[in-house]
């Protein structure tokens, strides 16, 4: 055996497992390593054990080589430019857009960004949220990108991986695809259609700024926060329950005194109830007055849940089920979703409660579980005990105190929406023939205010203001 199918043979043994294969030159023989270098033709790799050896190049086939050199020229650019901190400013489908971040001198947590967008391939590393923030951090380029805008501008950015052989593999990759064609080695990337919607749905104050809510505003790491006193206050996630879906939160700014939200009994078969529908005022910003309705207990789920037959307010945010002696017997909640800037369908006024068969909520018990750690059998620290009893005799002013006592809870986040299909149709004659007005218009094209155009079938196309074939730059994703 040679010395070049020696080394070959000893490495194979040594690395079972790793980041990637290498094959000989005839393809007899693979090896699993990382690429560590590459010098006057000697090719470094590392095994997983962490035991490195040295080859001829030449002793693996012409694509190895071929991604060892890349992998090199790669790996010196990345140490040259040193570990950076970097800032997510948006979410695509490639990957995440970011920039450089740096803490300002004598201003100890304000930061600020500079240069250039740039995209990170998704990676396991990096939070897919707006405002993650990675700090010294390696960056290996994966080759060019032409990002278009929604407004139609293109620009080249620089595409990057926190993963060396991530980062060649997607370099490399584009240039096979392009064939060698400069035109074709920076692959379009479109910014994402995002629709702007606001969340808003009850809170109940437990105690010591703590809030129990719908677990919808704790899913997905959406900011969110409590509107008190005509303002939206920051608040975090202490607690998220997907399977009962509630969650609490935290507002330290908004002190809050514990809640009579536990009845002295549990809620039983049959029982009389009413139910406090919750509505939303004109502004969103408030609730309007508490509806109450009747109805009975139609079934016991388990220890956490029950059923009721009661009419509800149909956009009704949620509400209480309280006994005859009013007392909470359950809660419910309905958040509301909106489109931020689009005006309401619906009139202000509040609509009549309309019978929706059985409706389910969860049992007052269930509140006071939230407060503790069943794993550790403790409560959250400083939070006092929710106060089991009655809210009082009178109906109309145990409404009053419920919505004067409850708190909106508020989330603004972006949803990624899909892009409208094309609706450029080819014209057909009409029947008969000629050129009446039974025939299809042409398609035309529009031209954006940055001279880029497009077809009627793009969805960056503006009818009112279309212009000739021949004006403007054609369009990458339509081609004008």
């Amino acid at each position: 055996m040679n010395r070049r199918n020696f080394f070959l043979v000893a490495l194979m043994l040594c690395a079972p497992v790793s980041a990637r294969e290498w094959r000989s030159t005839d393809g007899s023989r693979t090896v699993e390593a990382e690429f560590a270098g590459l010098k006057e033709g000697r090719l470094l790799l590392r095994s997983k054990d962490g035991k490195t050896a040295v080859f001829p190049a030449t002793a693996f086939s012409a694509e190895d080589q071929q991604f060892a050199q890349q992998a090199q020229v790669t790996l010196e650019a990345a140490v040259n430019a040193k570990p950076l901190n970097f800032e997510v400013n948006q979410i695509l489908q490639e990957g995440l857009l970011c920039r450089v971040v740096n803490e300002l001198p004598a201003q100890k947590g304000i930061w600020a960004a500079s240069g250039a967008s740039f995209l990170v391939l998704p990676s396991s590393e990096v939070p897919a949220e707006r405002g993650a923030r990675l700090l010294a951090r390696t960056l290996y380029h994966a080759g060019t990108r032409t990002f278009q805008a929604l407004d139609g501008t293109t620009s080249l950015i620089n595409a990057y991986s926190l993963n060396l052989d991530e980062a060649v593999t997607a370099a490399l990759q584009i240039q096979i695809s392009s064939g060698g064609d400069p035109a074709k080695q920076a692959p379009l990337i479109v910014e994402p259609l995002m629709e702007k919607v606001v969340v808003r749905g009850l809170g109940l104050p437990v105690g010591k700024g703590y809030f129990i809510t719908d677990a919808a505003f704790a899913e997905g790491k959406h900011p969110v926060a409590i509107h008190h006193e005509g303002k939206d206050v920051p608040a975090n996630v202490v607690k998220l329950d997907s399977k009962r879906g509630l969650a609490l939160l935290q507002c330290t700014a908004i002190p809050t005194q514990a809640g009579t939200f536990l009845a002295r009994d549990g809620a039983t078969f049959g029982q009389g109830i009413f139910v406090a529908s919750m509505t939303l005022n004109p502004s969103r910003r408030g609730f309007e007055q508490v509806t109450m309705t009747t109805g009975i207990v139609g079934r016991l789920i388990d220890s956490t849940r029950f059923q009721h037959d009661a009419p509800l307010v149909p956009d009704a945010v949620g509400g209480f089920v309280l006994s005859e002696r009013m007392e909470v017997l359950g809660v419910f909640f309905s958040p509301e979703t909106r489109s931020l800037g689009k005006q309401s369908s619906s009139s202000s006024a509040v609509a009549p409660p309309e019978p929706r068969g059985i409706t389910e909520c969860h049992r007052s018990e269930l509140l006071d579980e939230m407060l503790g750690d069943s794993s550790k059998g403790k409560r959250l620290p400083g939070v006092p005990e929710l106060r089991r009893g009655s809210l009082g005799s009178d109906k109309q002013g145990v409404a009053d105190l419920l919505r004067k006592s409850c708190a909106l809870v508020v989330s603004n986040r972006e949803i990624m929406k899909t892009p409208p299909a094309s609706t450029a149709t080819s014209s057909k004659p009409a029947a008969g023939g000629g050129s009446g007005g039974g025939n299809a218009p042409p398609a035309g094209k529009s031209l954006s205010s940055s001279g880029i155009r497009h077809n009627s079938g793009c969805r960056y196309f503006n009818p009112a203001k279309l212009c000739q074939p021949g004006e403007g730059t054609p369009c990458k994703i339509c081609g004008g």
